[in-house]
């Protein structure tokens, strides 16, 4: 009978955490999207039908978002689940700025005026420091100080410990089903002069010491919300962390997942500027500083018509474990785009991330159902040859690379990439041992 109840147990646990990992490992390729703009019309069900088709997205959300829309964003969120009962949606939050028209945020403001937790050029009132985003667009959008120094509350409460409260009681507790939150503008520095340690003087937003400082209040508001709301997860935009100057030691497995915003196909975007050498090391740099289920989200802009622009930001993904997110540079975050690539299964990866060439320069990585070569910028047109026979995807949106033909010497542009598909796949990892059961 204690060797029946112990296979039963061993079983059920190995269900379990297949379960878990079906859920926190999907195959390749990870798809993410970050659809915070536009009309927020998630209570279309066509919308919530594209948004169920990825593994986890960031939705815009405040307080007041029922009472204008047809449906809660619970039942949003449920519908979403209906259809893919794996899917992760997040809501968006920002603890650093507050925008004073927003009338959504208004209790913020108002905590904020009472207690002086703003963020000055100098000790702890007179002038306001305006974010760098309110000042592009024009907007009095100004820095709530999420550090160890602002004054404690009637309750004890610095601002990032009260700000994490008034998220949870107005996020996560009206939409239970939800996967957790995002946390925008998680930069490893400040990105203005000021007062950060209200003493009286103007800290210079590269001083080592302000960055550790605006770290340290990041670290403990994100274990306060872990505290607060478990079973659920905390995701940040960490755009800047993979910088060569970045130090992350506070920021160290303190959040789940991230989005690198932009990394790629944006004016800013790392691979423009640094070459898809740096890319790969910022991209790196991110992933290790990430805890598990380490849902990050590698962020393309581009044009949605430039498939080679797609095949080589989607291969460059891959070869690292991060979810893919493209984003249409015409409607910003605001839709869901798919590709042909998109439906490829490549199963689970049958080797970690790839860090060196294979190839005539040409990096490879293998999975249990096909294989993802990239070409980097910078490396010529370039042939490889395989061990044998693998097969095109068959698409619609790029016939002459995407044609379902068999093929062993692969031909890749400057600047490319390409999924294949094993005509054989590998064998599954094998299963444990259930030690101790006969």
């Amino acid at each position: 009978m204690i060797q029946i109840r112990s296979l039963v147990a061993a079983c059920a646990t190995l269900l379990f955490a297949a379960a878990a990992m079906a859920a926190d490992k999907p195959t390749f390729p990870r798809l993410a999207g970050i659809n915070i703009g536009g009309k927020h019309d998630y209570d279309d069900p066509a919308y919530q039908a594209k948004l169920a088709k990825l593994d986890f997205a960031i939705l815009g959300y405040w307080p007041g978002w029922d009472k204008s829309h047809d449906m809660t964003m619970e039942q949003v969120v449920r519908n979403i689940k209906a259809i893919n009962p794996d899917a992760k949606i997040f809501l968006y939050q920002n603890s650093s700025a507050v925008d004073d028209n927003n009338a959504s945020y208004a209790p913020v403001k108002a905590k904020l005026d009472q207690m002086g937790w703003w963020v000055y050029e100098s000790g702890t009132s007179g002038t306001r420091m305006q974010t760098d985003y309110g000042e592009v667009v024009s907007s009095p959008i100004h820095h709530a100080n999420t550090t160890l120094f602002t004054p404690r509350d009637s309750s004890g409460y610095q601002f990032w410990e009260w700000h994490a409260r008034w998220v949870v009681q107005n996020w996560v507790k009206p939409n239970p089903s939800i996967a957790g939150v995002f946390e925008d503008t998680v930069f490893w520095k400040p990105r203005v002069d000021a007062d950060w340690n209200r003493d009286g003087v103007t800290d210079s937003k590269n001083s080592a010491n302000a960055g550790k400082w605006l770290r340290e209040g990041f670290r403990k508001r994100f274990a306060l919300l872990h505290q607060l709301m478990p079973g659920k997860y905390v995701i940040g935009n960490v755009a800047d962390w993979g910088a060569k100057d970045a130090v992350l030691d506070e920021f160290d497995q303190s959040l789940d997942g991230g989005v690198i915003e932009g990394i790629i196909g944006t004016r800013y975007g790392v691979e423009k500027w640094g070459g898809w050498p740096e890319m790969m090391r910022w991209y790196r740099k991110t992933m290790a500083v990430i805890a598990e289920p380490k849902l990050v989200a590698f962020n393309q802009h581009g044009d949605k018509s430039d498939y080679q622009a797609l095949r080589y930001g989607l291969g460059s993904c891959l070869l690292d474990n991060a979810y893919f997110s493209f984003t249409d540079s015409t409607l910003n975050y605001t839709t869901v785009t798919w590709f042909d690539e998109f439906d490829a299964n490549l199963g689970q990866a049958s080797e970690g991330p790839v860090t060196a060439a294979w190839q005539n320069g040409v990096y490879r990585r293998n999975f249990e159902n096909g294989i993802v070569l990239v070409n980097p910028k910078g490396n010529g047109p370039r042939e490889v040859t395989l061990e044998e026979d693998f097969k095109r995807i068959k698409g619609t949106q790029a016939p002459s690379v995407n044609n379902g033909q068999l093929t062993r010497k692969v031909q890749l542009a400057d600047r490319d990439g390409i999924i294949l598909l094993r005509l054989k796949p590998l064998p599954p990892p094998s299963a444990p041992k259930l030690v101790g059961v006969r």
